[in-house]
């Protein structure tokens, strides 16, 4: 088996998450449902809600960005989906390995 392959800069995974927030979302949060534009949960512990959203469509970079997120219990807004998975203690490297692993990702 070959050797995953982390060389994928942080900005540039982030970006490949966001482009696929939808699917990112259905896997991770599956408790979850779209509305609008947006990915609605309970919070990032995948609990069924409406606390947490998640931006499905927008642009790049910028407030209306697709993959960005917040919880109104917090009321934090977050970069990306990447932090989420950095938010469940998981580091950068285990976190790309597994986007690179997840079979709906590549």
């Amino acid at each position: 088996m070959p050797k995953p392959d982390f060389s994928m800069p942080v900005v540039e995974l982030a970006q490949m998450l966001a482009r696929k927030a939808e699917a990112v979302c259905r896997y991770y949060l599956p408790a979850g449902r779209r509305e609008g534009r947006y990915w609605l949960v309970g919070d990032v512990h995948n609990t069924p809600g409406r606390s947490l959203f998640v931006r499905l469509s927008g642009g790049d970079t910028g407030k209306g960005a697709a993959g960005h997120w917040q919880e109104h219990v917090a009321a934090k807004v977050m970069l990306r989906i990447c932090g989420w998975a950095l938010c469940r203690r998981r580091s950068t490297a285990s976190t790309q390995h597994n986007v690179r692993t997840w079979r709906g990702v590549w």
